[in-house]
This record gives C-alpha cells, structure tokens and sequence, in this order.
C-alpha cells in the first residue's frame, strides 16, 4: 500500500496537495496470474489493476489535455468474482466500479 506515502504527503503538504491516492481493494499488480491455472484462486479472489491504471491514466490525460479535476482520494470498493477456482465468471462492471467524482464518506 502507499498509504503511508498519502499520509506524509498530506503532513508535508496539507490542504494545498494536489496528490489524489486512489487505493484499490481485491486487487494486486500479478494480473497475469488472474487466469494462469497453475495459480487457481487468484481468478476467484482478484481482480486486474490495470483496468484501474488506464482509468487514472484516462483522468490525468482529461486532467492535462481538458482542465478535468482529477478524482478525490478514495478506496474503490471491487467486488471479486467469486465461483470455483480456475472457474470464476467473467468478469462485469460490478466487480470493477469506476473511480468516482464524489466517493462515499469514508472511502
């Protein structure tokens, strides 16, 4: 986690940070062992962070090209897909929520 990062970084800087710490839940940097059976669970238990890294690219990009805010800090809720290991269902947007504009206290 960068969390500890996050918080020096909100120590250092306070309310005039332009840092935004997004922190994925369910999720790990492997997305090549997701689907690999010679790793089983994975694909049950986790979900890809890239999808994640070309959202948070897709804002910066708006953020620079177009003057977007960037996302507010918050903790994206996945939802992993569950079934049988080396047999969970595809994946759906429930199990991947969008970054949001304006996330739920405590996220």
């Amino acid at each position: 986690t960068s969390r500890p990062y996050f918080g020096q970084n909100r120590i250092a800087e306070g309310s005039a940070s332009r840092l935004s710490y997004i922190e994925v839940t369910n999720a790990q940097h492997f997305d090549t062992f997701i689907d690999n059976p010679a790793v089983p669970g994975y694909d049950s238990r986790v979900i890809p962070l890239n999808v994640y890294l070309f959202r948070a690219l897709d804002a910066m990009y708006a953020h620079l090209k177009q003057g977007a805010p960037l996302p507010p800090s918050q903790v994206v809720r996945t939802l992993p897909r569950g079934g049988e290991p080396g047999k969970a269902p595809p994946l759906t947007a429930a199990n991947v929520p969008a970054i949001s504009q304006a996330p739920a206290p405590g996220d």
